[in-house]
């Protein structure tokens, strides 16, 4: 990994205009290892442009990143010369993004970076760590390596820290390692900021974000894990009617998959809801019990405790096939 590590300084070094992407349903790994790069090649005096087929999320805003999303954007008009991905595990999460412009990105030096143990190696030149707790791990890593550092300023360790302390769920997930915490104080060390992505992440909640716990709440079943008969799949959903009856969209519901995973004598949660776009979508958390195996049987994969899929299926068909693979 330290050669390709070495070939991606070279590539930034020699290239003037640089194209970033991350992953389409973004996640804060994804949003702020990408918007920290950005920032750095910047203060190398690249030009950058990062794409995705959407605009960050309104939670992500408090990090004051959200305006450097490009969407619908031609490469042409930019003419990069060095293409790099952050934490996406398949080229298909690049979605329309690289769709639209591959012919362009086909004849470019293309670098992965990721850190999902089902990532494919989907292009020739892979950084893929799969013992980082997160992108943003890996990256600050990489930037080490190339003696970066110095680049990275408090608003930059910010961005990193709350990557990291997202997709470790602030250190409990089983992703945490020496290192991440290794990282996280050298971080530290450069003024990151750590609470203001814990409060905005995991303890400010909206007035509507509650209702919507609310309602995913009354229609909470439980199911018998039939290989661990003690121990309990915990599951709800939300379909367009629950969300429009409250005034509310997708984007309150990502989180109350945290919720239900707490829940007591639980291995599995999950809770399907119906996006914006009537597509419907399934986020997965688990104790031990494997749930990228099971999203993959959808054609999605992620973690191995956290994971996903959208759909076209109803909502109970959804369930019921689920269920069926547990």
């Amino acid at each position: 990994m330290l050669e390709k590590i070495k070939q991606l300084w070279e590539k930034i070094q020699k290239a003037e205009k640089i194209a970033l992407f991350s992953h389409v349903r973004m996640d804060p790994d994804t949003f702020w290892s990408s918007t920290a790069l950005y920032y750095i090649l910047e203060k190398m005096w690249k030009r950058v442009v990062l794409l995705n087929d959407e605009k960050a999320p309104e939670d992500f805003s408090f990090l004051w990143a959200n305006e450097l999303i490009s969407t619908n954007y031609n490469l042409s008009n930019f003419n990069p010369e060095l293409i790099i991905s952050l934490d996406a595990a398949s080229i298909w999460q690049l979605a329309k993004s690289y769709e639209n412009n591959k012919d362009i990105i086909k004849k470019l030096p293309f670098f992965v970076i990721d850190h999902h143990i089902t990532n494919p190696w989907f292009w020739k030149i892979n950084i893929i760590d799969i013992n980082s707790s997160s992108t943003c791990e890996l990256l600050f890593n990489i930037l080490k390596e190339n003696n970066l550092i110095k680049y990275i300023d408090k608003k930059i360790a910010t961005l990193l820290m709350a990557g990291i302390l997202t997709d470790t769920n602030t250190f409990y997930n089983t992703n945490v390692t020496p290192e991440t915490h290794k990282v996280t104080a050298q971080l530290l060390e450069l003024w990151a900021d750590s609470r203001t992505g814990i409060f905005n992440f995991f303890k400010k909640k909206s007035l509507l974000k509650l209702q919507v716990l609310a309602k995913a709440i009354t229609k909470i079943k439980i199911e018998k894990n039939k290989l661990e008969n003690w121990k309990n799949i915990v599951y709800t959903s939300l379909s367009k009617k629950d969300l429009e009856e409250l005034w509310a969209t997708d984007k309150q519901t990502n989180w109350i998959i945290e919720y239900l995973i707490n829940i007591e004598n639980t291995e599995i949660a999950f809770i399907v809801y119906t996006l914006e776009n009537w597509t419907n979508k399934c986020s997965f958390r688990s104790q031990n019990y494997n749930v990228s195996e099971l999203a993959q049987k959808f054609d999605w994969w992620w973690h191995k405790q956290a994971s996903g899929f959208s759909s076209e299926k109803d909502i109970n068909e959804i369930i019921e096939q689920i269920l069926e693979n547990v």
